[in-house]
């Protein structure tokens, strides 16, 4: 009788192990999470404003792109031209725009023989700016139609988001101009900005919808508002930092929102700002942002020490965790 008991009650602690396990998991899983948060926190600040930037008069800002020799790009709506700052936010150098007629750019990169290179909606074509062509502004090949946002990933390859069609183009442009290997990745709405991944790969924002994540083959792996549960309003710039992080302007909440490769979400910059668009980060750990609404570019510190770890922990093809 009591040896029958006994093997009842080791069945039934045997039965109620899985579940000890499973709740003993969770509570490690939650556990590792608040202290992905809390490290998250010591290492990122939030709305540390260090400079406030006036936009040129003839240009405006409302698209940036940061060289690694410090100089940064910037184009607006304001007018025809594309002005170089230094670090200290003044104009070094005026690109006017301009080739059978002027033209505003909408979107700007630097290609990997370091020439400027812009989108132009309004007449859908891809501009390379090259100062020794008559005119200087040569547009390439290709069947663009709403060309906005346009990148260049680590392999090199220039990035094109085709507002209407919901499309992004992916191809080579050599040394003649002409471009090769097009590839396309389709089903986004409304596609605006795109940046790409340190590991390859590349993120687009849709307006008022979502950031999609795709891998360096062009396969979809991801979107930021169900991987974090966050919700955009309308997501505008983007960039990605040498760690894996993705920080994301939001032009509706007027913010910006880092997305690290593990933990929670953090609002990096939560007040200050009007109509956030373009947006760039250097691995000095600056934050540049083009304030179309107050018409100046605000710079931020939201990391407190530069990244120096070699590689990334958010790897191509995987979503983030």
């Amino acid at each position: 009788m009591d040896s029958s008991l006994e093997f009842s009650r080791q069945k039934e602690d045997l039965v109620r192990t899985p579940s000890h396990v499973q709740q003993l998991s969770k509570k490690t899983t939650q556990v590792c999470r608040d202290l992905e948060d809390v490290g998250n926190l010591l290492l990122f600040r939030q709305d540390e404003l260090t400079q406030k930037i006036s936009a040129p008069k003839n240009g405006g800002a409302s698209s940036l792109h940061w060289c690694s020799d410090g100089t940064i790009y910037v184009c607006g709506d304001n007018g025809p031209y594309i002005h170089l700052l230094n670090s200290h936010g003044k104009s070094t150098q005026t690109f006017h725009c301009c080739d059978d007629t002027l033209f505003l750019p909408d979107g700007i990169t630097v290609t990997r023989f370091n020439a400027v290179a812009v989108t132009d909606i309004a007449e859908g074509t891809v501009r390379i700016y090259s100062p020794n062509s008559h005119p200087p502004w040569i547009k390439i090949g290709g069947n663009f139609k709403s060309p906005k946002g346009i990148a260049v990933d680590s392999s090199g390859r220039m990035l094109v988001a085709e507002y209407t069609s919901g499309e992004v183009q992916v191809f080579h442009v050599d040394r003649t101009y002409r471009i090769h290997g097009v590839k396309k990745v389709s089903g986004l709405q409304g596609p605006q900005y795109i940046c790409s991944m340190p590991e390859g790969g590349f993120a687009v924002s849709e307006e008022c919808g979502d950031v999609k994540l795709f891998t360096s083959n062009f396969k979809f792996s991801g979107s930021l508002s169900k991987t974090y549960h966050h919700e955009f309003g309308n997501p505008t710039g983007i960039c990605s930092d040498s760690e894996g992080n993705i920080l994301v302007a939001d032009a509706q909440n007027r913010n910006i929102t880092l997305f690290p490769p593990s933990g929670s979400p953090i609002c990096i910059v939560s007040q200050g700002l009007s109509k956030p668009t373009g947006i760039t980060c250097t691995p000095f750990g600056l934050l540049y942002v083009a304030d179309s609404g107050d018409n100046c570019i605000k710079v931020y510190k939201y990391r407190a020490k530069p990244f120096y770890a070699p590689t990334s922990p958010r790897r191509s093809g995987e979503a983030p965790s």
